[in-house]
């Protein structure tokens, strides 16, 4: 069974996510993602990235580590090929979230 899970952005846009299992290759997939920790019946946003799925992006593998020094313990993704879209759908939630790790300063651009 495959868990989902909506967060919202600050505009109202409500985004569907497929939670991964951390064995999973999720680092390959292209779109938004979302690390978290349980906080109740819901979910606490540690820290809201694009991802271009390419291989060997270590970057993507640094932001998982710094979220986890913050309690993340899930991956949720949101597929999407479309940069343009990705940039602006994770600019959308960081500023409605309000993560626990500071955002990358070219996301929060993309949305202003």
């Amino acid at each position: 069974m495959i868990e989902t899970a909506n967060f919202c952005g600050v505009s109202g846009d409500s985004y569907r996510f497929e939670r991964m299992g951390l064995e999973k290759d999720w680092a390959k997939v292209a779109g938004v993602v979302v690390f978290a920790a349980p906080d109740g019946r819901g979910w606490r946003v540690i820290r809201v990235v694009e991802q271009g799925g390419v291989e060997g992006d270590v970057s993507v593998f640094w932001r998982w580590r710094d979220a986890r020094r913050y309690g993340a313990t899930a991956v949720f993704v949101r597929r999407d090929i479309d940069i343009l879209r990705r940039r602006r759908e994770a600019a959308d939630l960081t500023l409605g979230l309000d993560p626990v790790c500071a955002p990358d300063s070219e996301s929060v651009r993309i949305a202003a």
